[in-house]
């Protein structure tokens, strides 16, 4: 169970890096 809400955390974190850098990009241009 600790594994798989190791696994959650790091895919949320993941998915916030990506929106923050879509987001600075388009901002970007």
């Amino acid at each position: 169970m600790e594994l798989d809400l190791k696994y959650a955390l790091v895919i949320t974190v993941v998915v916030f890096a990506v929106l923050i850098a879509y987001g600075i990009i388009v901002l970007a241009h």
